[in-house]
């Protein structure tokens, strides 16, 4: 059999995957809401079971890949590649001819390689800055 990737995601399908790799739950009315935001939202089910997933969010000139998780027992299998690979082409898709966008994520410490692999440049490079971010917890 082999792993199938499909459009959509459940909140209670994105909080399993979570829990699965020791992450907590999220709030399902957040959940709900991110996904119906995202511009892909894809999992990969195997024996009917899903196994993983990733969400996009972008504007058409940038998109940034975040919640990539791949269930614990299913990893070092292909499938995070799997899905970075089709988030790719279907933006590639997406872009018109002439025109470019960038495709960002923030990689969990430990897994830039994995990312390198998939081509991705570690940042600063040529002409960028450090990524930067800002967190907010209430």
């Amino acid at each position: 059999m082999e792993y199938k990737i499909e459009n959509g995601i459940t909140p209670e399908e994105y909080n399993e995957l979570r829990n699965s790799v020791g992450w907590d739950s999220k709030n399902k009315n957040i959940i709900e809401n991110a996904i119906k935001n995202s511009v892909f939202a894809k999992k990969v089910i195997y024996n009917n079971k899903i196994v993983g997933m990733a969400r996009v969010i972008g504007d058409g000139l940038y998109y940034l890949i975040v919640d990539v998780v791949v269930h614990s027992d299913y990893q070092k299998k292909g499938i995070g590649k799997l899905l970075i690979e089709s988030i790719v082409k279907d933006i590639e898709e997406r872009t018109e001819i002439g025109q470019k966008c960038s495709i960002n994520l923030i990689s969990m410490k430990g897994k830039e390689e994995f990312y390198k692999k998939c081509g991705f440049r570690t940042i600063p490079f040529d002409y960028t800055g450090y990524g930067m971010t800002l967190r907010i917890q209430k």
